[in-house]
């Protein structure tokens, strides 16, 4: 019989734990799509004025 852990009981779990670390991750995300947003609204300017030229 092989060896098998029960996945509720892993300490190697990604999840953080706390209210405070799960805020932080959703904060961290919440920016890179804000900066991936931004950057695309930049770029389709920048697309748009140079087309006009």
């Amino acid at each position: 019989m092989t060896a098998m852990s029960d996945p509720h009981t892993d300490d190697s779990n990604p999840t953080p734990r706390k209210a405070e670390d799960i805020w932080a991750q959703r904060r961290g995300k919440n920016l890179a799509i804000l900066a991936t947003i931004m950057g695309l609204a930049v770029l389709f300017f920048v697309v748009t004025i140079l087309r006009m030229s």
